[in-house]
């Protein structure tokens, strides 16, 4: 090396330390009332698209000098790390100075994107300081896989919802997915013997009384996955307005509770199947969709939007009335006249 194993050391103490104060700076606590009349979105994106783009490339560019032989002296990694760590604080400034009036739920996917690329950026420097007198050939460099991690999660940047109305509906098809994909493995276990006994590993199946309560359960797993999908086709259009972005916020917190109610339903149906517990799980999510199309009620005012809001209220009485006649003809139940 040209220069002391302690010059290295040092200035990559000090290059690591630099970053896990960047990191820790993520979580300072904003003010709620978080505003900005002159917040131009499209100047914000392009700006903060290409700072993470220059991050990128700062770390690449001090993995390629690092790893090359001659080991370059430590004054030119002094400034190489140097600008890597302006560009860290660029990224860390610029999700600050993001304006929670735009939408948490926008800031919130920022928010993670900037943690991983910082927590990446504290775990390249701190393999850097490390790699100090080791010998490594290019190819098998530590630095060089932590690089790639740092640059990958820089790519994700450009690929985040840019407003509040895109990142409700990114995160309601997740939610619609993890439904569809619960419904799908019941509806293959009913279908086939082989997928039984391979998911449950055991000789349970259901019994002909099973079936019947079988579809009113699953109906109430159908109606589930139905109002996520029509809120989220909701939500893309560009007609269906609200007076500020926060109501997508709220639609994603209260939607966060029907995909784990359909788990806990989806769980009881398998055989053997225990009614009691079934019906009680239905009965929970019965009561998270009402509350849903409750709130939706009120923000969702359009003509269309009132029909299908409607249409998929009697779905929800219509199958846990369903799950209580199958109750009153096996006598689990007791006929009500209220």
């Amino acid at each position: 090396m040209g220069d002391k194993i302690s010059d290295y050391k040092k200035t990559f103490n000090l290059f690591h330390e630099n970053l896990k104060n960047f990191l820790s700076q993520v979580n300072i606590p904003e003010a709620e009332n978080s505003t900005n009349a002159d917040f131009n979105a499209d100047a914000y994106w392009e700006n903060i698209i290409n700072i993470a783009k220059k991050l990128g490339f700062e770390a690449n560019k001090v993995t390629i000098m690092w790893i090359n032989s001659p080991v370059p002296a430590n004054k030119d990694m002094v400034a190489v790390c140097s600008a890597l760590e302006i560009a860290c604080l660029a990224l860390l400034n610029s999700y600050h100075s993001y304006p929670v009036s735009e939408g948490r739920l926008v800031k919130s996917n920022l928010k993670n994107a900037i943690l991983d690329i910082l927590e990446n950026c504290s775990s390249f420097s701190s393999v850097l300081l490390n790699s100090i007198g080791s010998k490594y050939t290019n190819d098998n460099h530590p630095l060089v896989v932590i690089c790639g991690v740092v640059m990958k999660h820089c790519e994700v940047i450009p690929q985040l919802p840019q407003d509040n109305r895109t990142a409700c509906a990114e995160t309601l098809k997740a939610e619609a997915n993890v439904i569809k994909d619960a419904l799908r493995e019941i509806e293959e276990a009913r279908t086939s013997d082989g997928f039984m006994d391979e998911f449950m590993d055991c000789d349970e199946s259901w019994s002909e009384a099973d079936k019947e309560i079988l579809n009113p359960l699953l109906g109430m797993i159908k109606t589930s996955g139905a109002l996520v999908k029509k809120c989220m086709d909701c939500v893309k259009k560009q007609t269906t307005t609200f007076e500020d972005s926060s109501v997508f916020d709220v639609i994603v917190e209260k939607f966060s509770r029907i995909s784990p109610g359909v788990d806990d339903l989806a769980l009881t149906v398998y055989p053997p199947l225990n009614w009691e517990d079934a019906k009680q799980q239905a009965w929970k999510l019965k009561q998270i969709l009402e509350e849903n199309l409750e709130y939706l009620s009120t923000v969702l005012l359009e003509e269309e939007s009132v029909a299908w809001l409607q249409f998929i209220k009697k779905a929800v009485a219509h199958n846990a009335a369903e799950i209580q006649r199958v109750f009153i003809l096996h006598g689990l139940a007791e006929l009500s006249l209220t």
